[in-house]
């Protein structure tokens, strides 16, 4: 595995197994219920994208940067949509563009 997949695969880990770890160092407290299951669904997508694209060659790595382009775009309307999650969003918009920056280089 490469530096960029080891990192996605434990911050998958991480999100899964802890839902909401960053968004509470961010906002000082634990995110609702709702938000924990997007967080695992996000986490669980992030592992498995770290396991495809370990395996596979730069058409995987290309379409894995687009995926977290989209996340990245995807985070940054919910930043602008919703005051009570806009940190969280922006951080969770910039760590899925440093991924897709990894993916597309």
């Amino acid at each position: 595995m490469r530096p960029l997949e080891t990192v996605r695969a434990a911050y998958g880990v991480t999100e899964l197994l802890a839902p909401g770890a960053v968004e509470r160092l961010l906002l000082g407290h634990a995110p609702d219920e709702r938000a924990r299951r997007v967080i695992r669904v996000l986490g669980g997508r992030h592992l498995l994208q770290a396991l495809v694209t370990a395996r596979g060659g730069r058409t995987l790595h290309r379409l894995g940067g687009g995926v977290d382009v989209i996340h990245a775009v995807t985070m940054a309307a919910l930043a602008g949509a919703d005051p009570r999650r806009r940190r969280a969003a922006a951080v969770n918009a910039a760590i899925a563009l440093v991924f897709a920056a990894g993916e597309l280089r």
